[in-house]
Protein backbone atom coordinates (compact mmCIF):
# COMPACT_ATOMS: atom_id res chain seq x y z
CA UNK A 1 0.00 0.00 0.00
CA UNK A 2 3.01 2.49 1.18
CA UNK A 3 5.06 1.78 -2.14
CA UNK A 4 1.90 2.27 -4.26
CA UNK A 5 1.42 5.63 -2.80
CA UNK A 6 4.92 6.31 -3.00
CA UNK A 7 4.87 5.01 -7.01
CA UNK A 8 2.38 6.92 -7.89
CA UNK A 9 3.83 10.25 -6.11
CA UNK A 10 7.07 9.33 -7.70
CA UNK A 11 5.49 8.91 -11.66
CA UNK A 12 2.93 12.42 -11.03
CA UNK A 13 4.37 15.27 -13.03
CA UNK A 14 1.17 17.77 -12.60
CA UNK A 15 3.39 21.02 -11.25
CA UNK A 16 6.83 20.36 -11.66
CA UNK A 17 7.32 23.16 -14.02
CA UNK A 18 5.82 25.35 -11.78
CA UNK A 19 8.40 23.94 -9.20
CA UNK A 20 11.02 24.47 -11.85
CA UNK A 21 10.16 28.20 -12.46
CA UNK A 22 9.50 29.09 -8.80
CA UNK A 23 13.68 27.72 -8.78
CA UNK A 24 15.10 29.52 -11.37
CA UNK A 25 13.33 32.85 -10.66
CA UNK A 26 15.00 32.81 -7.34
CA UNK A 27 18.29 33.50 -9.06
CA UNK A 28 16.49 34.85 -12.15
CA UNK A 29 14.65 37.72 -10.73
CA UNK A 30 17.74 39.50 -8.39
CA UNK A 31 20.16 39.01 -11.60
CA UNK A 32 17.19 40.88 -13.58
CA UNK A 33 17.03 43.78 -11.10
CA UNK A 34 20.36 44.37 -10.75
CA UNK A 35 20.99 44.57 -14.46
CA UNK A 36 18.59 46.95 -14.73
CA UNK A 37 20.17 49.15 -11.78
CA UNK A 38 23.46 49.08 -13.43
CA UNK A 39 22.34 50.07 -16.18
CA UNK A 40 20.57 53.26 -14.79
CA UNK A 41 23.35 54.09 -12.68
CA UNK A 42 25.23 54.27 -15.37
CA UNK A 43 22.49 56.26 -17.51
CA UNK A 44 22.66 58.82 -14.54
CA UNK A 45 26.29 59.00 -14.44
CA UNK A 46 26.62 59.90 -18.34
CA UNK A 47 23.83 62.36 -18.45
CA UNK A 48 25.59 63.86 -15.14
CA UNK A 49 28.73 64.25 -17.25
CA UNK A 50 27.09 65.71 -20.21
CA UNK A 51 25.73 68.02 -18.09
CA UNK A 52 28.55 69.03 -16.65
CA UNK A 53 30.12 69.50 -19.98
CA UNK A 54 27.02 71.64 -21.44
CA UNK A 55 27.40 73.92 -18.52
CA UNK A 56 31.05 74.50 -18.29
CA UNK A 57 31.14 75.19 -21.87
CA UNK A 58 28.16 77.56 -21.38
CA UNK A 59 29.97 79.62 -18.09
CA UNK A 60 33.03 79.60 -20.04
CA UNK A 61 31.52 81.96 -23.32
CA UNK A 62 29.82 83.92 -20.88
CA UNK A 63 26.43 82.56 -22.69
CA UNK A 64 22.99 84.79 -21.12
CA UNK A 65 21.73 81.61 -20.32
CA UNK A 66 23.84 81.03 -18.26
CA UNK A 67 23.69 84.32 -15.66
CA UNK A 68 22.63 81.06 -13.01
CA UNK A 69 25.22 78.52 -13.73
CA UNK A 70 23.26 76.29 -11.39
CA UNK A 71 19.70 76.91 -12.23
CA UNK A 72 20.95 76.15 -15.84
CA UNK A 73 22.73 72.76 -14.91
CA UNK A 74 19.22 71.86 -13.19
CA UNK A 75 17.09 72.84 -15.86
CA UNK A 76 19.60 70.87 -18.82
CA UNK A 77 19.90 67.57 -16.31
CA UNK A 78 16.15 67.43 -16.44
CA UNK A 79 15.81 66.62 -20.19
CA UNK A 80 17.45 63.17 -19.06
CA UNK A 81 17.18 62.73 -15.25
CA UNK A 82 13.77 62.71 -13.29
CA UNK A 83 13.09 66.05 -11.18
CA UNK A 84 15.23 66.22 -8.34
CA UNK A 85 18.02 64.35 -9.03
CA UNK A 86 20.36 67.40 -9.52
CA UNK A 87 19.78 70.27 -6.95
CA UNK A 88 21.32 73.71 -6.96
CA UNK A 89 23.53 73.07 -3.85
CA UNK A 90 24.70 70.57 -6.25
CA UNK A 91 26.28 72.62 -8.48
CA UNK A 92 29.94 73.73 -7.80
CA UNK A 93 31.38 76.38 -10.15
CA UNK A 94 34.93 77.12 -10.35
CA UNK A 95 36.13 79.88 -12.99
CA UNK A 96 39.85 80.91 -13.50
CA UNK A 97 41.39 77.43 -12.09
CA UNK A 98 43.86 75.05 -14.46
CA UNK A 99 42.49 71.51 -14.82
CA UNK A 100 44.37 68.46 -15.79
CA UNK A 101 45.96 68.42 -19.00
CA UNK A 102 44.90 72.09 -19.67
CA UNK A 103 46.41 75.44 -19.57
CA UNK A 104 45.61 78.97 -19.12
CA UNK A 105 42.30 79.97 -17.76
CA UNK A 106 39.82 77.43 -17.35
CA UNK A 107 36.18 76.98 -16.01
CA UNK A 108 35.22 73.91 -14.10
CA UNK A 109 31.98 72.70 -13.07
CA UNK A 110 31.73 69.85 -10.84
CA UNK A 111 28.14 67.97 -10.65
CA UNK A 112 27.04 65.61 -7.59
CA UNK A 113 24.09 63.38 -7.05
CA UNK A 114 23.17 61.42 -4.24
CA UNK A 115 20.16 59.83 -6.33
CA UNK A 116 20.24 57.77 -9.18
CA UNK A 117 17.46 55.25 -9.66
CA UNK A 118 13.71 55.79 -11.07
CA UNK A 119 12.66 53.77 -8.07
CA UNK A 120 12.65 56.16 -4.48
CA UNK A 121 12.83 53.23 -1.99
CA UNK A 122 15.87 51.92 -3.82
CA UNK A 123 17.46 55.79 -4.01
CA UNK A 124 16.83 55.95 0.09
CA UNK A 125 19.44 52.62 0.66
CA UNK A 126 22.04 54.14 -1.36
CA UNK A 127 24.74 55.90 0.22
CA UNK A 128 27.55 57.55 -2.81
CA UNK A 129 26.73 60.21 -4.42
CA UNK A 130 27.65 59.99 -8.24
CA UNK A 131 29.96 62.89 -9.39
CA UNK A 132 31.00 64.30 -12.51
CA UNK A 133 32.81 67.19 -13.94
CA UNK A 134 34.17 69.23 -16.60
CA UNK A 135 36.62 71.87 -17.75
CA UNK A 136 36.43 74.46 -20.19
CA UNK A 137 38.46 77.04 -21.75
CA UNK A 138 37.55 80.26 -20.34
CA UNK A 139 36.91 82.88 -23.07
CA UNK A 140 39.62 85.85 -23.19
Amino acid sequence: MIRTGLRRLRDHRRGAAALEFALVMLAFLPLCLGIIMVGLLLWTHNALQTTANFTARCVAISSPACASPASYAVSTSQNWLQVGTLTSSGVVVQTGTSCAGGSGSMVKVTLSSSSFTAIPWLSELSTNALTASACYPASP
